[in-house]
């Protein structure tokens, strides 16, 4: 299902669409669409990492959350220069879903 959304914009930001759209060959609906679903993703990592940072989740809830890896979430962790906070309940956790 699709919905039609409506926005106001400065003129000199969609000049830069427009460029861009061009460069890539796209129309600028199309691109963006896909700018839109590219910043829910930064926002939603933003928001996943907050809670990460608080201890208010898991590591492997943020995994879940964002539908990653727990590999590829102690990448991300790593590349914030965040410390990985994993208890013992929490391993016990996990090895409980690996079986």
């Amino acid at each position: 299902m699709t919905a039609t959304v409506s926005t106001r914009i400065e003129e000199k930001i969609l000049s830069e669409i427009d460029e861009i759209s061009k460069e890539k060959q796209m129309d600028r609906a199309s691109l963006l669409r896909n700018l839109i679903v590219e910043g829910l993703s930064i926002e939603k990592k933003k928001k996943v990492m907050s809670m990460y940072k608080e201890r208010r989740i898991s590591i492997a809830k943020a995994a879940e959350m964002l539908n990653i890896d727990l590999w590829q979430m102690i990448d991300i962790i790593k590349e914030e220069n965040l410390y990985i906070d994993y208890s013992e309940e929490e391993l016990k956790e996990d090895l409980e879903g690996i079986n």
